[in-house]
């Protein structure tokens, strides 16, 4: 099928109708709860329909989930990170990150897996491979290319790569997930990326890690 005929373009926007209500139902319902014949009825169609784009309720739940991810990639690595000085690339990326994980939709998302990962462990499995697993092989490839011309030193780059993003979060996101505060400001986010490329940058500077890797091993 030619993928720019009509009839594609057709499919696949109704392929997208069909991931956007599954993520409201989800979202509302819980994963157990939800079902293919309340998620064709929204969509307005039989559910042998929406059977003809996917086989079940754990394969729409993992388009779903890779559908939202590579949205969040997008927002995310939306600029050229090799131009420009390498500290500010990632002052951006971190407050993109952490505005985009203390978003509603995401919190929704990752309460739900929370929610449902003890009976259904494959979903968390998908959450992780299509989200944090991809977002840090991307930004460990970054790091790869512009730690060492930088002055930055990291033995294990993917490591290096969690623990920056989880340092960006520090604190907020759980308070969020929880529900114990509302969204951050522009300057808290701020704050937050600021204290943790800080921290960043003096565990990973070479005369720290050689220092480090020294007292470590006397």
């Amino acid at each position: 099928m030619d993928m720019n005929s009509p009839k594609a373009i057709g499919r696949d926007a109704r392929r997208q109708a069909i991931l956007d209500i599954a993520r409201d139902i989800f979202m509302q319902e819980g994963f157990a709860a939800a079902s293919m014949s309340s998620i064709a009825a929204r969509v307005g169609g039989s559910k042998a329909t929406l059977y003809n784009y996917f086989s079940s309720k754990e394969e729409l739940f993992t388009a779903m989930v890779q559908d939202q991810c590579d949205r969040n990639h997008a927002i995310l690595f939306d600029f050229d990170a090799g131009d420009g000085d390498f500290i500010e690339a990632l002052r951006r990326l971190g407050e993109r990150f952490v505005r985009l994980m203390l978003s509603d939709e995401i919190l929704a998302m990752h309460r739900l897996v929370i929610a449902e990962a003890g009976r259904f462990p494959e979903l968390g499995q998908t959450l992780y491979e299509a989200g944090p697993k991809r977002g840090h092989a991307r930004l460990s490839a970054f790091l790869r290319d512009h730690m060492h011309r930088n002055g930055l030193r990291a033995d294990d780059m993917d490591r290096a790569a969690a623990q920056l993003m989880d340092l960006c979060l520090t604190d907020l996101y759980r308070q969020r997930l929880w529900n114990v505060r509302g969204a951050p400001t522009a300057e808290e986010v701020h704050a937050n990326v600021d204290e943790a490329l800080r921290t960043f940058i003096a565990a990973h500077s070479a005369n720290s890690a050689a220092q480090t890797r020294e007292s470590l091993v006397n």
